[in-house]
Formats: C-alpha cells, sequence, structure tokens
C-alpha cells in the first residue's frame, strides 16, 4: 500500500486550509466583516503572527485597515499595520520607512497587492518568525486573489447602491420638478392675458427651475416654419439673430426630429457634435423638448445658456419635456375656450337673427295676405264691379249693343286673367309634376310678353326635388320677376336656376333703371325684397341683390335641397 510523501501531505494540509478560507470568505459580504475575516483566515491559513489588510491606496489614504497580532495588542493599530504592509514591499512602498523595533515586524513577512483587473484596490501581508514555504506563498497569493475578488464584488455592490441611491434622488428630484413645472402651469395659465403673456410667465419659471439665462417657445405656422412666439431673457439682439427654421414631419434635421419625433436635444460647446448648431444661436449651452398636445404639434420649447458649470441635465431635459407637453395642453385649451365664445357668438347672433326673421316672416305674410287682397279687389273685383254696372243697365227686352257685349266680353277676359295670374303666383297647377317647377317658370315668364320685356331663361334642375323646394324656389323666381315686371321698366330680363353644391341658385338679372339698394330696404312697404331674402334665410340659404340706379338690378340667391 502507497504512503504519501511528506510533500504531498503538506500541500494536501495548504490547499485545505485553502479551500476552507475560501468558502469562509465568500460567506462574508459588507466590508468591515470582510476585512476582520480576511486577516484571520490569512493568519491560520499561513499559520503567521500578524496580519494586516488595507483597502484603497495609500497614496490617497487607505479607506480601511485592519490588523491583528496573535503575539500582543497593538496600541497603534493603523501604524502597525502600514508597518507591515511596507515590510512585505506591498502597498505602493517596497520598503518600510523605518526599520522595525526589536522583533517587529518578525523577520519573515509575505504581501500582495489585491486586484481586480488592472485596478489595485488594497494590500495584505502576514507575518511570523519563520520562513514561508513555496506552498505556503503560493497559497497566500491565491487567498489574495480571493479577497482581491471579494472587495471587488462588494466595491462593485456599493458601487451600484450608490449609483441606484443617485438615479432614486434624480428621479425624485425629476418628479418635484415637474410638480413645480405643473404648478407653475397651472397658476400661470390662470393669471394670463393672453397665451403671449402665458408662454413669458411659464417661460421665466422654467429658466428658475433648469438655471437658464433664455427660455423660448418655438411656434410652427401654417408656412411649417418654426418662428419664436415669445420667452424669457430674449433680447433684440438675440431675437434678431434667430432665423425660422424649415420643419417636415418626415424630415431627419434636428428641429424636425424634436417637433415631429420627440426628440429630446441636449448638447454643449464641449459637444463637437452640435458645436454648429450652437455658434449659429449664439449660445454656450442648449436643450429642446417639444411642444404638443397628443398628436397635434405646436413646436418646441428651448432652453439656452446654462448658469452651471456643467451645463444642463438630463433632469433639466425632462423638467422641459414635461413643460412643453402641459404648454401644449394649455394652448389646445386656450384655443378651444377661444373657438367656443367665437361660436357663443355666432350661436347668439344666430339666434337673434332668427327671432328677428320670424317676426319679419310674420309681418311679411300679413303684407302679402293684404298685397293679394289688395290686387283682388283693385283689379279683379274693380272688373267685376264695372261688368255688374254694365249689366245693370240693361232690362228685360232691351237690345244690347254690339259694343257693350265686347266691352262685357273684354271685362270679363280681363278678370279671368287677373284671377289666372292671382292663382298662378300661389300656387302653379303644373308645379307637382316631374318637370313641374322648369314648366311653371316657363309660365310665369310668358306672362311677362305683355310687359314689354324679353326673357332669356337657363335652366338646369334637378328631377328629384320635394314639393317644398319646388314651391319655395318658384316663390322666390316669381317674386323677382314680378319686382322686375312692376317696378324696372326693363326690356331684358336674364333668369338662370342651377344646381349647385347641394342646393339650387338662382340669378335674375335686368337692365331696368334700379335703384338703391339701402334706401329701398329702408323704406316701408318694400315686400318683395323682404320677402326674397328671409325666405331664402328661413331655408338655410342666403341672398343677395346689386343695384345702382340707371344700372339694371342683380338678384342672386342659393336654396338647400334638403329641406
Amino acid at each position: 500500500m502507497a504512503t504519501a510523501s511528506p510533500f504531498d501531505a503538506a500541500l494536501g494540509s495548504v490547499l485545505e486550509r485553502l479551500r476552507a478560507a475560501t468558502d469562509e470568505l465568500a460567506r462574508h459580504g459588507h466590508l468591515p466583516q470582510l476585512g476582520e475575516r480576511a486577516i484571520d483566515l490569512a493568519l491560520a491559513l499561513t499559520g503567521s503572527a500578524q496580519a494586516a489588510l488595507a483597502l484603497g491606496s495609500e497614496s490617497a489614504g487607505y479607506d480601511s485597515v485592519f490588523f491583528h497580532s496573535l503575539e500582543r495588542a497593538e496600541s497603534l493599530p493603523d501604524e502597525a499595520a502600514a508597518l507591515l504592509l511596507r515590510a512585505a514591499g506591498v502597498g505602493g512602498s517596497a520598503a518600510a520607512t523605518r526599520e522595525p523595533k526589536g522583533t517587529y515586524p518578525p523577520e519573515a513577512t509575505i504581501g500582495a497587492d489585491l486586484r481586480v483587473g488592472s485596478h489595485v484596490v488594497g494590500a495584505i501581508a502576514v507575518a511570523r518568525q519563520a520562513d514561508y514555504t513555496d506552498a505556503d506563498r503560493q497559497a497566500f497569493a491565491i487567498f489574495a486573489a480571493q479577497v482581491a475578488q471579494a472587495v471587488g464584488r462588494e466595491e462593485e455592490r456599493r458601487r451600484q447602491s450608490v449609483e441606484r441611491l443617485r438615479t432614486a434622488e434624480r428621479v425624485e428630484r425629476a418628479h418635484q420638478l415637474a410638480v413645480e413645472v405643473m404648478l407653475a402651469v397651472s397658476s400661470h395659465a390662470a393669471k394670463g392675458d393672453s397665451l403671449a403673456d402665458f408662454y413669458r410667465r411659464l417661460a421665466g419659471t422654467l429658466a428658475e427651475l433648469v438655471d437658464a439665462k433664455k427660455v423660448l417657445f418655438w411656434r410652427v405656422g401654417e408656412d411649417q416654419m418654426l418662428v419664436p412666439a415669445g420667452g424669457f431673457g430674449l433680447s433684440r439682439e438675440f431675437l434678431a439673430s434667430l432665423t425660422p427654421v424649415h420643419i417636415d414631419p418626415e424630415g431627419d434635421d434636428l428641429a424636425s426630429r424634436v417637433v415631429h419625433k420627440d426628440v429630446l436635444f441636449r448638447a454643449s460647446n464641449q459637444s463637437e457634435e452640435f458645436k454648429d448648431v450652437l455658434e449659429r444661436l449664439g449660445v454656450s449651452s442648449a436643450i429642446s423638448a417639444p411642444w404638443r398636445a397628443g398628436d397635434k404639434r405646436f413646436g418646441l420649447v428651448a432652453a439656452y445658456d446654462s448658469t452651471r458649470a456643467g451645463g444642463f441635465t438630463r433632469e433639466d431635459t425632462w423638467v422641459l419635456h414635461k413643460a412643453g407637453l402641459a404648454a401644449g395642453l394649455v394652448t389646445e385649451l386656450w384655443h378651444v375656450q377661444e373657438e367656443l365664445r367665437k361660436s357663443v357668438d355666432r350661436l347668439t347672433t344666430v339666434d337673434s337673427a332668427r327671432q328677428l326673421l320670424l317676426k319679419n316672416m310674420t309681418t311679411a305674410i300679413e303684407k302679402e295676405r293684404r298685397r293679394f287682397i289688395s290686387d283682388l279687389h283693385d283689379d279683379t273685383l274693380q272688373k267685376l264691379t264695372a261688368v255688374e254696372l254694365y249689366l245693370a243697365r240693361i232690362s228685360p227686352g232691351d237690345k244690347v249693343e254690339v259694343e257693350t257685349l265686347e266691352k262685357l266680353s273684354s271685362l270679363l277676359d280681363e278678370t279671368e286673367s287677373s284671377l289666372r295670374r292671382l292663382l298662378f303666383d300661389v300656387r302653379p297647377p303644373a308645379l307637382e309634376g316631374p318637370d313641374g317647377l322648369a314648366q311653371s317658370i316657363r309660365d310665369r315668364v310668358a306672362m311677362l310678353k305683355g310687359s314689354g320685356i324679353q326673357p332669356q331663361l337657363d335652366l338646369d334642375l334637378p328631377l328629384d326635388m320635394s314639393v317644398e323646394v319646388k314651391a319655395l324656389l318658384f316663390r322666390q323666381v316669381a317674386e323677382a320677376v314680378g319686382n322686375a315686371e312692376r317696378h324696372s321698366q326693363a326690356t331684358e330680363l336674364k333668369l338662370v336656376l342651377r344646381a349647385e353644391g347641394g342646393g339650387v341658385r338662382g340669378v335674375v338679372e335686368d337692365n331696368g333703371r334700379g335703384f338703391s339698394v339701402v334706401e329701398r330696404s329702408n323704406l316701408p312697404g318694400h315686400l318683395g325684397l323682404l320677402a326674397l331674402r328671409e325666405r331664402a334665410l328661413m331655408a338655410g340659404g342666403w341672398y343677395r341683390i346689386d343695384s345702382q340706379p340707371g344700372s339694371g338690378t342683380h338678384v342672386e340667391f342659393w336654396i338647400p335641397l334638403n329641406q
């Protein structure tokens, strides 16, 4: 049976102690505990009397120093640790600065710098009276590497914890600033007399929050040019140096990307990439964020010339971004309120107009009744009275002269014509047929034959009009033609009626004597003009009349087909 050599037995013992020490080291995380346990394990692993561990660097002053001696307690452990490290030639010095007194530190030492990658994070050393074997030194070197890795892991965890803490602080600060932005936006929106005043007030607050000398709102105009809309700290010279910028939703230039692609821009004069942008603006640093409300893009908000040595931060960009979104909502709300105010004004005006139209329409109906009665009385009834008088002179059995019969026949014919015209103006008999409107208009224009007016017709009408629309259009045409017949002394009349824009547009134009529209509209008794206007407006259409004395008259109206 083979037996182990003394060397193998010694090596096995060292490796076993190394494994145990490494396992024990892995159970300790925090640096103070790790340092204390590491020097105890170093003593046990190498059979040493003293051990020292320093974390950090000697040149910058060690962050932590640990020392343990089995022989005696040291009143100045930091000094003893430094002497031991220097005696071992680690920690930044190849030799001790002063010779040890007596047997301190012992003659035999082992030392190693603790390295994580290319960085030295500390040093460790042990000492005893007896010399160290090669196995001891190799085991110590491996153990020192394990200590370095453990320290490195702990340093990385601590660095990550500090970074997380700083990140949390930055996020908390950013949220604080965002709340301040929201409060400022709310306050300025309530106090601002106009949007320009709101932008000026908000820009002043943003300048304080991000420590900027200038804050400017850039607005996109209808021509897609980005122009200044108001801000804070803006001198005339600075504004004069700014050039409007054309932006495009698909553009790849900086302004287009900020406005349409939500890019958050930040640059300082140390940045070569955006040096030309800063030089063009004449500033040392700049940040910008989109100014929008949902998908509606108003432009961008920018801050220039940070008063801090390090320039603007990511938190400043965050603040500006939140301000741009809030300002966009206020801008949109302001526009909606303005449109609402205009709509209320329009509705109030329309309601007043409808009230007036209702009143005038009632008056117009009453006047039209009077005119119908007047025409019936002054024309038809007068003729019937004349016929009655002629008949009263004739006694039963008298011989009636031919002249009298002709006179009676003429009066009856005129009476019939007057009655037919009155009935035709009220409701043409052919109106309800498929081509009833066009036929009724032709019949009405044919009645101009005895007035000396030469008519010209241009009709292009849809066939699917309701009876109500036909009646309304006929009344408009009959009124305009009747006015020309009675008052214009014209020799020519042009009538156009065509489908257009979801309705029917009519034009009645004559070459008569004309009149002053303003004066005629203000004179009482001119029912025709009133009826033309109010009939069109009540139907949801429009009406226009142009005339000058001696220049004829042009009447134009439009009536929607959907009544």
